[in-house]
């Protein structure tokens, strides 16, 4: 038996389920229907126990991590005290609580100007004076609730108000980065420096530092930062322009921009709504289907309202990505729906309603559900990612498109029922009231206008309830798939589009900036834009050594030493900064290293005299030995992520080759894993969709061509969202993982819907069976892709990065989609298509027989039709030969 007929019988068998299930609801709708619309709002109260997750280490990290295990090591060795003396910045674990401010001259000028530090000062006076909070009665101000260092409020960059300062500033000799063991760095953007002095910069940061100590002085602090906001955004200058965040910043306009796109999503659903309409608006009175197209959309709008719901319900956390899912399941609904109303198109409507409704479910039912199937396993498998955003976004798109599937055969098909009913009572599609044919009404003497508006009847045809943008863009297609021109310019189009993808590729980047996870219209947009932009990305790391060691000893030091020197060593790392409370002790006219004791005794006097070490050493309680102790280096100024990310591993290979107990960790480690992870993450995950989707074409289109037209245009697809991700300035980051991820389900669909009309069309030769393959499917893949394009066409105008870069991928999905499902498959087929076959109905059996196209060779002497001596031989003859599916045998080809 060839591939062909296999398939048909496999056809046969897997529509047996649909049609059982088509007679019930052709039977019963209303009961059906009712069900569905219960059920989903059922499941939507589960709305009600929403949680949102906006922690960024929780969402964009991974949940177990080297960095996170390197952090718990160093915290066990160091117990921060965030409200003592003993403050400093170098305090890497980064738990601490602060408010920023970046003052910028406005035009652009140098900054380092007596005027301009006057001004800076007010700002910050006026910081100090006016950001109070009130607590039990109790006016408190930064004063109350900073942290300490030696008895005074922490304020990162507050050596420009010293006296030193000001006399360096008038003398031009501002030493640079380091000032009066305050570095500098960190202080001023866009900074120019010669010869180790500070010449020019443009903006200044400074960052109040608070308490958290206590969980009392933590919520004060929680207070203040609020308060801070507050005043802030109501401050202006005429003489500089100011951008400010807090620590909470991020966390509290990540939960604002859940909620900030809800207009989108409505405008989305009234254009949906508007399109399908239009799209379904072709015949008259009676035939028209707008209602029907209408019904789509609220079939899916429900979907993802229950499916909102039950996940909710169940415990999962909503995350601001999943605020991009009704743009998502409302494409994959519109494109179920426009195949099922495809297929109902091709039915003959002299049968009875519940045969047409077998016969469109039987076939559209097998198609919707290998799309549906795809789309749900990608989501699967994504479910299964280490980081929390991917894994929840996934759990809540993966039981969307369950549900939007379910919803097509339980609220749609119903409504095909209703609507099939109407049409056979010759009702008015607005009225519902019976009215009489066109024809009839026309030799009644009715006018024109009256019968346009009043008149209709049941059509008779595929052509007679098309509207134009059914009909005529697949006409485009049909002609370019056939025409010698149009197949050289299908494979000059793609051979330029596997360059471009490939080149692509080779360039795309990484990273995930935290600007990218606000509005753009938020205030920490604009502070983060300048921090990222404008100031050095240079990150201190740390080495600590974890348990007791004899410091006293040569051998320990000479061990710190080499580690030390290995990772100045390094390019990226800045040779001339070090923080290393050991050698400066040994410099020192304190240092004893007679003997433990004395070398003990003698660094907790220089601890007392450089307190900038304070926080590097911890005493056992005796304070008899060193139970641990860290060193600091500086990296370079890094703005590309992979910079960062290889600097971290290098680092992470110096500390395990010291014969020293020593751990590296600097606090942006806890991102740079995340780098490190998404680029392989992403890859297996869509290598093991890729499989999976294999596996799903085999069971369900068990055609060799077709599974690899399939498995191939997806591969092509999802390689084309990677390299065109490079033309697009889009990083592969945890948000565009998201979204690929989404890519691979739709990139199998247009291609499998196009392959299995192809192998279930009639059609005596591939010409004409892509032709009809065409006819079938090219109006509903049109459709769906122009109203999934057209619903996330308003993303565009989002100020959210997530919400445009949805649009970017989601866009350029559909694209590729639309051009390989429409263009080169349809030429492959044209060329390569498996064998055709014919499907007549025995009139009385009521069997169906197909009939196979294949070649025989026949001994011809004479030419009979134009009666001229024809060369004697074997000539190979194409005739149409029957079989029936039961078979086991290939049928007989003899004449």
């Amino acid at each position: 038996m060839s591939f062909t007929r296999h398939y048909k019988k496999w056809e046969e068998k897997l529509g047996i389920p649909f049609e059982k299930y088509g007679v019930l609801v052709s039977r019963y709708p209303w009961h059906v229907l009712i069900g569905c619309v219960t059920i989903n709002c059922l499941f939507g109260m589960g709305l009600l126990w929403i949680e949102i997750e906006t922690d960024i280490e929780t969402l964009y990290t991974l949940k177990s991590s080297p960095s996170k295990a390197e952090r718990a090591a160093v915290k066990a060795v160091f117990t921060e005290d965030k409200s003592g003396s003993n403050f400093y910045f170098k305090n890497i674990i980064k738990e601490q609580m602060f408010a920023e401010i970046i003052v910028k001259t406005k035009d652009g000028s140098n900054i380092l100007t007596v005027s301009y530090l006057d001004e800076i000062e007010r700002i910050y006076n006026y910081i100090i004076d006016n950001v109070n909070i009130t607590s039990d009665g109790t006016t408190l101000g930064f004063p109350h609730i900073c942290a300490l260092r030696r008895g005074n409020c922490v304020v990162e960059g507050d050596a420009i108000f010293s006296k030193a300062f000001r006399n360096a500033l008038t003398a031009n000799n501002i030493n640079y980065p380091l000032f009066n063991f305050e570095y500098l760095a960190f202080t001023f953007g866009d900074v120019q420096s010669s010869g180790g002095y500070l010449t020019s910069a443009r903006m200044i940061k400074l960052t109040f530092f608070l308490r958290q100590d206590t969980t009392a002085a933590s919520t004060l602090s929680q207070s203040w930062e609020k308060r801070y906001i507050q005043v802030l955004a109501a401050f202006s200058s005429s003489f500089v322009d100011i951008a400010f965040a807090t620590s909470s910043s991020i966390e509290d306009e990540l939960e604002k921009s859940v909620t900030g796109d809800i207009l989108y999503f409505v405008l989305t659903i009234v254009i949906m709504l508007t399109y399908a309409g239009l799209v379904t608006s072709g015949g008259d009175c009676v035939s028209d289907r707008q209602n029907l197209g209408r019904a789509g959309v609220f079939a899916t709008c429900i979907a993802i309202f229950g499916a909102l719901g039950l996940v909710s319900a169940v415990g999962v956390k909503f995350v601001n990505f999943v605020g991009t899912l009704p743009f998502l399941i409302i494409g994959i609904g519109l494109d179920d729906m426009f195949i099922l109303m495809s297929c109902l198109a091709d039915c003959s409507v002299k049968g009875t309603i519940e045969d047409r409704i077998k016969k469109t479910i039987r076939t559209g039912g097998v198609a919707i559900t290998i799309t549906s199937i795809t789309d749900f396993l990608a989501f699967a498998i994504g479910a299964s990612a280490s980081f929390i955003s991917v894994r929840n976004f996934c759990v809540y798109a993966g039981v969307a498109v369950f549900l939007c599937y379910i919803n097509q055969l339980t609220f749609f098909i119903p409504c095909m029922v209703i609507n099939e009913r109407r049409i056979v009572r010759n009702d008015h599609c607005g009225t519902c009231h019976p009215i009489k044919p066109r024809e009839e009404l026309r030799m009644k003497g009715k006018s024109n206008c009256y019968i346009f508006c009043c008149g209709g009847q049941a059509p008779k045809n595929r052509k007679d309830n098309e509207s134009p943008l059914e009909k005529y863009p697949k006409y485009l297609f049909q002609y370019i798939v056939q025409n010698p021109a149009g197949k050289i310019a299908i494979i000059v189009l793609f051979v330029a589009y596997l360059t471009a993808t490939v080149y692509g590729v080779m360039n795309f980047k990484q990273g995930l900036l935290f600007s990218n996870l606000v509005t753009e219209d938020s205030y920490y947009y604009t502070y983060s834009k300048l921090d990222e932009n404008h100031f050095t990305s240079e990150f201190a790391i740390g080495f600590t050594i974890t348990s007791k060691q004899n410091y006293s000893d040569v051998t320990t030091q000479s061990r710190v030493s080499d580690l030390l020197s290995n990772a100045r060593a390094d390019v990226d790392i800045n040779s001339n900064f070090r923080s290393d409370w050991l050698t400066d002790y040994k410099s020192s006219g304190i240092y004893n290293g007679d003997s433990e004791a004395s070398f003990i005794a003698g660094l907790k006097t220089f601890l007392t005299i450089r307190t900038d070490h304070a926080n590097d050493v911890v005493l056992s309680s005796a304070e008899t030995s060193i139970v641990g102790a860290r060193f600091f280096i500086l990296t370079n100024d890094l703005p590309e992520t992979e910079q960062k990310t290889n600097v971290m591993l290098r680092m992470r290979e110096v500390a395990d080759k010291s014969p020293l107990p020593v751990v590296c960790f600097s606090w942006p480690f806890i991102f740079f894993d995340e780098y490190t992870s998404v680029f392989s993450t992403t890859f297996t995950t869509v290598g093991i969709a890729i499989a999976a989707m294999f596996v799903v074409t085999v069971l369900f289109m068990p055609h060799p061509l077709l599974v690899v037209c399939v498995t191939g245009t997806m591969v092509m697809i999802c390689a084309g969202v990677f390299g065109f991700m490079y033309y697009w300035d889009l990083a592969l980051s945890v948000i565009t993982m998201i979204e690929i991820i989404m890519s691979i389900g739709f990139s199998a669909d247009f291609s499998a819907h196009i392959c299995h009309a192809y192998i279930t069309v009639d059609g005596a030769t591939r010409k004409e069976r892509v032709h009809k393959a065409l006819d079938r499917s090219g109006g509903p893949i049109i459709n769906a892709a122009v109203s999934s394009i057209f619903g996330i066409m308003i993303m565009a105008f989002s100020s959210s990065y997530i919400f445009k870069s949805f649009f970017k991928l989601m866009f350029l999905v559909m694209v590729l989609g639309l051009a390989h499902a429409l263009l080169l498959l349809p030429l492959i087929f044209s060329v390569i298509g498996p064998v055709t076959e014919l499907t007549v109905t025995n009139t009385s059996s009521g069997k169906q027989v197909y009939f196979e196209a294949t070649s025989v060779q026949v001994d011809r002497q004479t030419n009979t039709s134009a009666n001229k001596p024809e060369s004697p031989g074997l000539y190979n003859v194409s005739m149409m030969v029957p079989y029936d599916l039961d078979a086991k045998d290939t049928p007989s080809t003899q004449l």
